[in-house]
């Protein structure tokens, strides 16, 4: 029975993605939006805040909350959703023409996905280290050369699978918000996600149109 049950505990581990992200609008954020118009959103939002994190290897890059947290506990989660989904935007289009990329975690100055390509795989580590610049992604890998390794290292991701999980929740996301109020869609700080989504899905009507 043990080896059977091993067995199975294995086959279910090699289900799971190596990549992927996890995000959550919180309850209120969405009763707000309801009736937030471009203009407004433009002017004093810039922004969608709930629960977001890359789990990279079963290893969460930001702290999430679990399902069943009250709203209260889940605010302090709090993350910038359109911000981390744009820089994973940037990061996808950087691949094009860069072996080596580091995307900054916004909230703090020291934590980094670094990102390594070698063909068709990326290797993925978290690199905690600070230095002297304000951008979010960095192309020069000696910047971080003797950065110390966080709580994963050296994660391998087919590109494919980092793009269309990338892809994938973006769709899903601009869907809910379309869903919550679509004239939100119109924003600027959309246009980076929608034209992402078009770029990557040319031909199909029904995702990432408003």
């Amino acid at each position: 029975m043990s080896e059977m049950h091993n067995d199975l505990i294995v086959v279910s581990e090699e289900k799971r993605p190596t990549f992927e992200i996890k995000y959550e609008v919180f309850e209120d954020q969405i009763e707000e939006l309801r009736t937030v118009d471009t203009a407004t959103f433009d002017k004093e939002w810039h922004q969608i805040y709930g629960a977001f994190t890359l789990v990279i290897g079963g290893h969460e890059f930001i702290s999430y909350p679990t399902s069943n947290m009250p709203l209260t506990v889940k605010h302090t989660f709090s993350e910038l959703i359109l911000t981390h989904l744009d820089l994973l935007v940037d990061g996808c289009n950087s691949l094009n023409s860069h072996k080596y990329l580091a995307l900054k975690y916004v909230e703090n100055s020291c934590t980094w996905l670094e990102i390594q390509v070698d063909d068709e795989v990326l290797i993925l580590s978290e690199l905690n280290h600070e230095i002297p610049y304000r951008y979010l992604i960095q192309t020069d890998k000696f910047l971080l050369i003797d950065a110390p390794y966080g709580s994963f290292s050296n994660i391998r991701v087919h590109k494919s699978e980092f793009i269309n999980e990338i892809r994938t929740k973006i769709i899903e996301f601009i869907k809910e918000i379309q869903a919550i109020n679509s004239e939100l869609l119109k924003s600027v700080y959309f246009s980076k996600l929608l034209g992402f989504c078009d770029n990557q899905n040319k031909g199909d009507t029904t995702c990432c149109h408003h």
